[in-house]
C-alpha cells in the first residue's frame, strides 16, 4: 500500500557534487572524494542550522560512469518529509539549488546516456498504471524503440548517399542501383514503420485511466459489482436503497494487464433534498465523463417505465460511448428473462456467485480496444512519436513512387533526396537528434522533481 517511505533519497548531480554533500555528511569510512565509483560508505548527516543529526549512507557515482555522467551523490536517510527538507535546505546553502522537474533525465539526455524514447520512458515507467503500459515503457526504456530508429535511419542514410552520389556521376553513365531495386528498399522501409506504429502500445499523455460508470436504479447492486470486479471492499453495500451517496472509484486489472477505473454511482431517483441533488449531480458528471457505461438492472425483472427513463437518460448524457446491459442478482431468479433492450447482449451476472464477471471483464477489454500485456510485448509510443513514423513513412513512400517513374536514379535525385531527408528528420524527433525546445519543455514538465 503507498505510504510514507522508509527511506528518503536526496539525489545531488554535477561537477561540485562530491563537495557540497561532504559539507552535511560525516563519513564512518572513506571521505566521499576517496570514495571509488558506485560504493557506498555509513556515516551522519549534520545540519547544525536545524540541531540534528541522523544516521546515513552515502553513495557515490563517478563521472561519466552515472546515470547524469556527472559526478552524483545519493545521501539515503531516513524517511520522512521534515528531515528531507531540512537536508534540502542545507544543501542549499551550500551551494545547491533544487532540481527541475525531470532535469536528471534531462542531464542524462543531453549528455547521450539515454535518447529522448528512452527519456520519455522513464516518466512512462513512473506513472505506468497498468501492466501493459509499464511492460511497454520497459521495452522503450531498454532501446528497443532507439534501436529500431538507427537502423531504419541507417538503412535511409545509405539511400540518401546512393542518390546523391548518382547526380555527381550523373554525366559519367555510372548507375550504382537500379531505380526499382532502391524504390523496393524504401517501400520496406515504409512497411516496417508502419506495422511498428500500428503494433505499439499506445502510451497516454496523462495517467488517467479509462473510466467506466455503473449505473442503474437503487438496489439493483451496483455497489456490490463494484467490489465483485475489482476484488475489493471499496464500497458499502447494503439491502436499503439508497446507500451510495457519493461516486466511488476502484480500479480493476483486465486479464489482458490493462487497468480501468470502475465508478459506482448514487442511484438516479429524482433528488428529494440537497444532498441527494448533489449526488445526483455528481452521478450525472461521472456518467458524462465515462468512456463506457454498464447499465445495471435486476435479473428475471420485467421491463419498467423506469428503466427506460434512466436507460434513455444515460444515453443523454452522453451519446458518445457504449452502454452495455447487466442483468444482475442472476443468482436470484431461476428463469433468467429480461425485456430491456440495449444496443448489445443483455450479460447476466451475480455478484454473489462471480458468474458473468469475466464476460463483463472480457467485454470491457473488447469494448474499450485496451491492448494485451504480453511478455515481449510491442514498445509504446506517443502520439508525436507515432506520427512521426508516419510521417516518415509517407516521405519514404513518395520517394519510392518517384524512383519507380524514373528511368535513373539521376532523373529525380534532387526530389527523391527531399523524401529521404524528410524521412530523417521524423526519425531524429523520435531519438530526439532534432527536436526542438517546445517539445522538450513539454515532454520534461511530465517528471516529478528528483527524476
Amino acid at each position: 500500500a503507498a505510504g510514507p517511505g522508509l527511506r528518503a533519497v536526496v539525489r545531488v548531480s554535477g561537477p561540485e557534487a562530491v563537495a557540497i554533500a561532504q559539507a552535511v555528511f560525516r563519513s564512518a569510512g572513506p571521505g566521499l572524494a576517496e570514495l571509488g565509483g558506485f560504493r557506498a560508505v555509513a556515516g551522519r548527516v549534520v545540519l547544525a542550522e536545524h540541531d540534528i543529526e541522523t544516521p546515513a549512507r552515502a553513495y557515490r557515482f563517478v563521472s561519466p560512469r552515472s546515470y547524469t555522467r556527472q559526478d552524483l551523490i545519493e545521501l539515503h536517510i531516513p524517511g520522512g518529509a521534515a528531515l528531507a527538507g531540512a537536508l534540502l535546505d542545507a544543501l542549499i546553502a551550500c551551494g545547491a539549488r533544487l532540481a527541475e522537474a525531470g532535469e536528471f533525465t534531462a542531464r542524462a539526455f543531453f549528455s547521450g546516456r539515454v535518447d529522448l524514447s528512452q527519456a520519455e520512458a522513464v516518466a512512462d515507467i513512473i506513472s505506468a498504471s497498468d501492466e501493459s503500459h509499464l511492460r511497454a515503457s520497459l521495452c522503450t526504456l531498454g532501446g528497443e524503440l532507439r534501436k529500431l530508429c538507427e537502423t531504419l535511419a541507417c538503412e535511409i542514410a545509405e539511400a540518401l548517399a546512393t542518390v546523391e552520389a548518382s547526380i555527381d556521376l550523373a554525366e559519367e553513365r555510372i548507375e550504382l542501383a537500379s531505380p526499382a531495386r532502391l524504390a523496393g528498399q524504401l517501400r520496406d522501409i515504409a512497411a516496417r514503420l508502419g506495422r511498428t506504429a500500428r503494433g505499439a502500445t499506445d502510451m497516454p499523455e496523462t495517467a488517467s485511466l479509462p473510466s467506466v460508470a455503473i449505473a442503474g436504479e437503487p438496489n439493483v447492486g451496483k455497489s456490490s459489482l463494484l467490489n465483485a470486479l475489482a476484488m475489493t471492499d471499496r464500497a458499502i453495500t447494503s439491502a436499503l436503497a439508497g446507500t451510495t451517496r457519493d461516486v466511488l472509484s476502484a480500479t480493476m486489472t483486465l486479464p489482458c494487464g490493462s487497468a480501468v477505473n470502475l465508478l459506482d454511482v448514487a442511484g438516479f431517483t429524482a433528488p428529494t433534498d440537497s444532498l441527494a441533488t448533489m449526488a445526483h449531480d455528481a452521478a450525472s458528471q461521472a456518467v458524462a465523463q465515462a468512456d463506457m457505461i454498464l447499465f445495471v438492472a435486476q435479473a428475471g425483472r420485467s421491463k419498467t417505465r423506469a428503466d427506460d427513463e434512466l436507460l434513455e437518460k444515460l444515453r443523454a448524457t452522453n451519446r458518445s460511448v457504449p452502454v452495455v446491459l447487466l442483468a444482475n442478482k442472476a443468482d436470484l431468479v431461476e428463469k433468467k428473462i429480461s425485456q430491456l433492450q440495449v444496443d448489445d447482449e443483455t450479460i447476466y451476472t451475480s455478484a454473489v456467485t462471480g458468474e458473468g464477471l469475466d464476460a463483463v471483464r472480457q467485454k470491457l477489454t473488447k469494448t474499450l480496444h485496451l491492448a494485451s500485456a504480453r511478455p515481449g510485448s510491442a514498445m509504446g509510443l506517443h502520439d508525436r512519436q507515432r506520427r512521426a513514423m508516419q510521417l516518415a513513412g509517407e516521405a519514404a513512400i513518395a520517394a519510392a513512387e518517384l524512383l519507380g517513374g524514373a528511368d535513373e536514379i539521376a532523373d529525380v535525385a534532387e526530389l527523391v533526396a527531399v523524401e529521404l531527408r524528410e524521412a530523417l528528420g521524423q526519425l531524429g524527433t523520435i531519438s530526439g537528434e532534432i527536436v526542438t525546445e517546445d517539445i522538450l519543455g513539454k515532454i520534461f514538465a511530465r517528471f516529478c522533481v528528483g527524476k
